[in-house]
């Protein structure tokens, strides 16, 4: 009886281990679910438009870059941008500075006499001294400049404490778009002509060659060319699309000697410097290949917006291309403007001769090291990649 008592025993106890397998051992703790991500919201403005491929493809590639660095390479955090667009050069400085805009993009021109120093390579210069073969050499030679240069670092600092660089990058060689019936394709075609002019250098070299300068940010000389004030505009052939200036630009004259214009990327440096460090740490990564990225950008671009008038003006647009049409003539332009402006800028200021000295230099390296290089329109350079 014992026997089978026992046996009754251990038959019950086997069936209670096989129910408790069956139904398994008590559930392992579920694993933790991640940390929510703190969101880094910060807002970018520019006084380009929306539509501009500077934006589309230039900006918001940058800021996406860094959020997605960020996303894949943090647990903790990720990035939001708000944008605005449309801005005046005056409202992002300001907005910068005091933390409006965290991120901006604009150029030393349009601040005259805030960066004395930036001012010398905008000057117009024989193609020899500073080749100026498009806009991704002079990009290259751009933050080739502002990483070399101590004086331009040091003009910053003391000029914008509250601010941090982020890159440089350059437009490509210059153009006179005009209105119809105010071609420029000799000298004396400038007299009495009201030109825009985007930087104290424009400025300078307009009234050189005989023309009015109308010193202007680029939303100022749309509604300047709405109202017909102005004739006409030196800047690169990206503007007719970008800025909508084909409803009134019918001319370009190609002057590759007359005009530069540098850009640059900022950021508000109280948000900087709160950022956590491996943020900072991607944002920078991402600086570092970006100068190279808008530069090619840019060349794409300003080819992209002559395109843009051959098509869609038709006969009704003409190109002139003054150095290979009339070397004569164009010598003639180039004899008005340099070496005398240049050499007025430096009047005998020994910080403004080295810095014109190293920028010279360095433009024909950048045009020795990347002049090989020919963007391949239609298709547009790709952005940076990150291991």
């Amino acid at each position: 009886m014992k026997r089978i008592l026992l046996l009754i025993l251990v038959i019950v106890l086997g069936i209670g281990m096989v129910i408790m397998g069956c139904g398994g051992a008590p559930p392992a703790e579920e694993e933790e679910e991640e940390e929510e991500r703190t969101v880094i919201e910060l807002d970018f403005g520019t006084f380009w438009p929306a539509v501009d491929f500077q934006v589309t493809m230039g900006h918001k590639e940058w800021a996406k870059a860094i959020s997605d660095l960020v996303q894949q390479r943090t647990t903790k955090y990720s990035v939001k941008w708000y944008w605005y667009y449309s801005i005046s050069p005056g409202a992002l400085r300001t907005g910068a500075q005091n933390g409006t805009y965290d991120v901006i993009t604009s150029g030393p021109g349009y601040y005259a006499g805030v960066y004395p120093l930036w001012e010398g390579p905008e000057f117009p210069a024989s193609t020899t001294v500073v080749p100026r073969k498009n806009a991704y050499t002079m990009s290259m030679a751009l933050q080739k400049l502002w990483d070399e240069s101590t004086a331009l670092q040091q003009e910053f600092a003391a000029k914008e404490p509250s601010l941090k660089v982020m890159h440089y990058w350059s437009t490509g060689p210059g153009y006179f778009l005009m209105v119809a019936g105010k071609n420029v394709t000799v000298l004396e075609d400038f007299a009495g002509k009201k030109i825009r002019a985007a930087n104290p250098a424009s400025v300078k070299c307009i009234e050189a060659l005989g023309g009015t300068p109308q010193y202007m940010p680029m939303s100022a000389a749309l509604l300047a060319f709405q109202a017909g004030t102005i004739d006409g505009i030196l800047c690169p052939t990206d503007t007719p699309k970008g800025f909508g200036l084909s409803a009134y630009v019918r001319s370009c004259t190609y002057a590759p000697f007359s005009y530069q214009f540098v850009f640059y990327k900022l950021m508000n440096k109280a948000t900087y410097d709160g950022l956590p460090a491996e943020v900072r740490a991607i944002v920078d990564e991402v600086n570092a290949k970006y100068a190279d990225y808008y530069g090619k950008l840019r060349t794409w671009g300003e080819h992209d917006g002559l395109v843009f008038c051959r098509s869609s003006l038709g006969a009704a647009f003409s190109e002139y291309n003054l150095p290979v049409a009339n070397p004569t003539e164009y010598q003639r332009w180039l004899d008005a403007v340099y070496p005398s402006l240049i050499n007025a800028w430096i009047a005998g200021d020994a910080a403004k001769q080295e810095l014109w000295n190293k920028f010279t230099t360095i433009a024909q390296w950048a045009d020795a090291t990347y002049g090989g290089w020919t963007h391949s329109y239609p298709t547009p350079p790709p952005p940076p990649t990150f291991p």
